[in-house]
C-alpha cells in the first residue's frame, strides 16, 4: 500500500480535535523555539569566532617566534662563516663597490636600481623607493676608501658574498639588510646601496657596542642610516681563533612584516590591528609598551637622534580589564577579552611571544558579531514565517480534511524523523549511520536509497579533498614570479583544464655563462596522471639545469632519466628549452618534440619560427640524441613559447583559434608589457571559446628583448 493511501485513510479515521489542540500547541512552541534557537545560534557562533580569533593570535605568535628563531640561527651561521674567512689566508680582492661608487653615476653595479622593498621615508610619511643592488654588496670605511689599509680583510669579506645572497633570497620580505663591521671600521652590507652619511661610523652604533659588550645576540630597535626607516636589529660579535672580538655581524629586519597584517585582513577584516607588546614599568604601575604595530605610519627621523622619545602603549578605557590583560601577558598566558579600544567595543586576542612579550590582535566587536547577528535574525524570521505558515495550514486543514489522528500521523512520520536524524549526523561528519526502515512503501525505498548514498558521499568528499591538495601542490611547483633579468621583460602562466595539469614552465640561470633560461613542457594528456609525470620531469630538469654541460647534453640526460621512470607506459613529455645570453643578443635552444617558439619583430612585421631539427619528445627512446641551435636576437623583438592548448582551442562552431590569430594579437600589442600581452592572449582565447569548456591546458611564456646589456 502506498503512503498516499495510508495518509488518506488516517485523515478520514481520526477526529478534528487532536489536530486543533496540536495546532495551537505547535504554533506557540514554534515561536518560543525560534527565539531560543536564535539566541543559542548567536551565542554559539560568537564563541566559535572568538575561539578562532584566539587561535589566529596563537598561530601568528608561534609563526613570528619561529621566524625570529630562524633569523637568530641564520645570524649565527653567517657569523660562523665570517669567522672562518676572516681567520684564513686570502689572495687579492676582486672588484668591489664602495659607498662612493653607489652614489656616482656610471660607477654603480649593473643591476643597481629602485626596489619597492626599500624606501626613504619623508617628514610626512611618504615613501620613495630606494635603489639597491642584489648582485653586489657595498663596502664602507669611515675615512673613505682611499684611507683603507688592510686590503686582506677586504678580500676576506668578499668571500661571503654568495652566502649573503643565499640567505637574503631565503629570508623573505621581513629581512631588510645584513652587514658585517670589523674593529678597523671596515663595513660590508648586502644588498648594496649608497647614501651613507658623511659622519657615519658603524662602530659608534649601539648594535655594535652592545654586541661587543655583552658577547651574545642582541635585539634592539634603530633608525637605518641610509633610508630613515625604523628597523629591528639582531647583532652578535665575531671572534678570531684566540677568542678575541674582531667585529660584529648584524641583520636588520622589518618586524612589522612578520605581523601577517594582509593575511589577517583577508581572514577577518581590514579593521583588524596587530601588535607586538611587552609589559614595562611606568610611573602609574605597569603598561603594555608597543614594540611593533602593523599599519603604523612612519615618518622620517635622523639616524643620529635615534628612536622618538615618545613611548606608545596599548590603552583602553576599561582599566580593570586592561590590568587583567597585563597580568595575563606577564604570566605568559593566552586568551580572549572584550573591552573598548579607541572608544569602540572590541575583541582582544593575545598569545605569548619571546619571554614576557605578547602578540595581540584587536578587532571591533561588530566584526565578530555581524555574521552571528545576521544568522540569528534569519533563524528568528524563519521561525516567525513557520509560525504563520503552520497557522494557515492548520486552519485550512481543519476546514478541508476533518479528522486527523495523532497516533497514526506519528507512525507515518517516524521513519522520516529517523532519516532526518541520520542526515544531521552525516552533516556533522558521522558516515557510520544506517537507517533501518521496514514499511513496504516509498519510505522504505527512500531509506534504502539513503543508505546507498552514504558511502558514495564519503568517497566523493575524500576525492574532493585529495584533488584540492593535488591542485595546491601543482600550483606551488610553478614559478610565482618571473626572473628580474636586466634588459628583458618576462611573463609566464599556466592554466589547467582540470584540477591539475601536465603543462610546465620554469626559469633558471644557466650555470656556465649566466643569462636567462626558460623551460616549457607539455605532458601527454592532462589531469592527475599528467601532473605526476610533469612533477617527475620537473625534478629531473631542475637537477640538470645546475650542470655545466652543453644544453643538448643536459636535455639528453633528462630524457634517459624519464625513460627509466615511465618505461613502457606510452606517455611522454615535449619540451622547448631556451637559454638567452647574458647580454641578450643571442640565444641557444633545444626543441624536443615541442611546437617551435616564435620570434616577432614589430619593427618590420616579420616573425621567425625556431624550428631546429625534428627531435623526439622526452621519455620515448633513451638513446635519442638532441642538438642545440643558436639564434641571434634584436632589440625590440618578442619571443613567444607556448603549448597547443592555445591555438587548438575551439569555439561553439568547432573552429580552432589558430596561429594566425595569435600572431595578430602579439603584433597589435607589441608596445605593451610582456604580462599585458600574456593577459590579452588568454582573454582572446576565452572570448573565442564563447563559453566552451577548456579541453587542454594552456601555458605560455612571453619574453620582450627591450635592450642589450652593455659590458662594464
Amino acid at each position: 500500500m502506498s503512503i498516499r493511501i495510508k495518509l488518506f485513510a488516517l485523515l478520514l479515521t481520526f477526529s478534528l480535535i487532536p489536530l486543533l489542540v496540536l495546532s495551537v500547541i505547535s504554533r506557540q512552541g514554534i515561536q518560543e523555539l525560534g527565539q531560543i534557537q536564535s539566541d543559542n545560534l548567536r551565542a554559539d557562533m560568537i564563541k566559535i569566532l572568538t575561539d578562532e580569533m584566539h587561535q589566529s593570535a596563537k598561530d601568528s605568535a608561534k609563526l613570528v617566534q619561529q621566524q625570529a628563531v630562524s633569523l637568530e640561527f641564520a645570524l649565527k651561521a653567517i657569523g660562523a662563516e665570517a669567522e672562518d674567512v676572516l681567520n684564513d689566508p686570502v689572495g687579492k680582492p676582486p672588484k668591489v663597490y664602495f659607498s662612493e661608487d653607489f652614489n656616482t653615476e656610471g660607477q654603480q653595479p649593473a643591476d643597481f636600481g629602485p626596489s619597492p622593498q626599500y624606501f626613504v621615508v619623508s617628514e610626512v610619511g611618504q615613501k620613495t623607493p630606494s635603489s639597491i643592488s642584489l648582485e653586489e654588496p657595498v663596502f664602507f670605511y669611515p675615512g673613505g676608501k682611499k684611507q683603507l689599509k688592510n686590503k686582506k680583510d677586504l678580500a676576506r669579506l668578499c668571500l661571503l658574498k654568495p652566502d649573503l645572497k643565499t640567505f637574503f633570497n631565503q629570508a623573505g620580505t621581513a629581512l631588510h639588510r645584513v652587514y658585517i663591521t670589523l674593529n678597523s671600521g671596515l663595513h660590508m652590507a648586502y644588498p648594496g646601496h649608497g647614501n651613507y652619511p658623511a659622519n657615519f661610523d658603524p662602530r659608534d652604533r649601539s648594535w655594535f657596542t652592545k654586541a661587543v659588550e655583552h658577547g651574545v645576540i642582541v635585539w634592539d630597535k634603530f633608525i637605518d642610516a641610509s633610508t630613515g626607516q625604523q628597523v629591528y636589529t639582531l647583532s652578535k660579535p665575531i671572534r678570531n681563533r684566540r677568542g678575541k672580538t674582531i667585529g660584529v655581524v648584524a641583520i636588520d629586519i622589518q618586524l612589522v612584516e612578520l605581523l601577517r597584517k594582509e593575511d589577517l585582513k583577508s581572514q577577518w577584516s581590514s579593521a583588524i590591528q596587530a601588535f607586538v607588546v611587552g609589559p614595562v614599568k611606568t610611573q602609574d604601575g605597569v603598561g603594555l609598551r608597543i614594540w611593533a604595530e602593523a599599519g603604523h605610519k612612519e615618518t622620517n627621523m635622523s639616524w643620529m637622534t635615534g628612536l622618538p622619545n615618545e613611548v606608545r602603549y596599548l590603552q583602553s578605557s576599561a582599566k580593570d580589564s586592561l590590568n587583567g590583560l597585563i597580568n595575563s601577558i606577564a604570566k605568559g598566558e593566552s586568551g580572549v577579552m572584550r573591552m573598548p579600544y579607541n572608544g569602540i567595543e572590541s575583541v582582544w586576542a593575545f598569545a605569548p611571544f619571546r619571554g614576557e612579550g605578547s602578540y595581540v590582535l584587536i578587532t571591533p566587536e561588530r566584526v565578530i558579531t555581524r555574521v552571528p547577528d545576521r544568522a540569528a535574525n534569519q533563524a528568528l524570521n524563519l521561525s516567525k514565517n513557520l509560525y504563520v505558515a503552520v497557522g494557515a495550514a492548520s486552519f485550512l486543514t481543519l476546514i478541508t480534511v476533518g479528522l486527523v489522528a495523532f497516533i497514526g500521523s506519528r507512525k507515518v512520520i517516524k521513519p522520516l524523523l529517523v532519516m532526518t536524524d541520520a542526515a544531521e549526523k552525516i552533516s556533522e561528519g558521522d558516515f557510520s549511520v544506517h537507517v533501518d526502515v521496514k514499511t513496504g512503501d516509498e519510505r522504505e525505498t527512500l531509506a534504502n536509497a539513503f543508505n546507498h548514498m552514504i558511502p558514495k558521499l564519503q568517497d566523493h568528499l575524500r576525492i574532493s579533498k585529495s584533488m584540492e591538495l593535488a591542485q595546491e601542490v601543482h600550483t606551488s611547483l610553478l614559478p610565482q614570479e618571473p626572473p628580474q633579468a636586466s634588459g628583458l621583460d618576462i611573463s609566464g602562466t599556466s592554466i589547467s583544464c582540470d584540477e591539475t595539469g601536465g603543462d610546465y614552465f620554469d626559469f633558471y640561470t644557466p650555470p656556465a655563462n649566466g643569462g636567462t633560461g626558460i623551460l616549457l613542457g607539455d605532458v601527454t594528456g592532462h589531469g592527475v596522471s599528467a601532473a605526476l609525470l610533469m612533477t617527475t620531469g620537473r625534478a629531473h630538469l631542475k637537477h640538470a639545469s645546475g650542470h655545466r654541460e652543453p644544453l643538448e647534453n643536459r636535455i639528453a640526460e633528462v630524457n634517459k632519466l624519464l625513460c627509466s621512470d615511465i618505461g613502457d607506459t606510452g606517455r611522454f613529455m615535449t619540451l622547448f628549452c631556451l637559454e638567452i645570453s647574458p647580454d641578450n643578443s643571442a640565444a641557444t635552444y633545444v626543441r624536443a618534440g615541442h611546437d617551435p617558439a616564435t620570434i616577432y619583430n614589430p619593427a618590420n612585421g616579420e616573425k621567425r619560427d625556431l624550428m631546429g631539427s625534428p627531435m623526439l619528445a622526452l621519455g620515448i627512446f633513451d638513446e635519442a640524441e638532441y642538438n642545440e641551435f643558436d639564434v641571434e636576437l634584436n632589440e625590440g623583438e618578442i619571443i613567444f613559447i607556448g603549448t597547443d592548448g592555445i591555438w587548438e582551442a575551439r569555439n561553439t562552431k568547432d573552429e580552432m583559434f589558430g596561429r594566425e590569430r595569435l600572431d595578430r594579437i602579439i603584433f597589435e600589442n607589441a608596445k605593451r608589457s610582456a604580462a599585458e600581452i600574456q593577459q590579452e592572449i588568454i582573454a582572446e582565447v576565452y572570448k573565442f571559446q564563447d563559453g566552451m569548456e577548456q579541453e587542454d591546458d594552456i601555458t605560455l611564456v612571453i619574453i620582450k628583448v627591450n635592450e642589450f646589456n652593455k659590458a662594464n
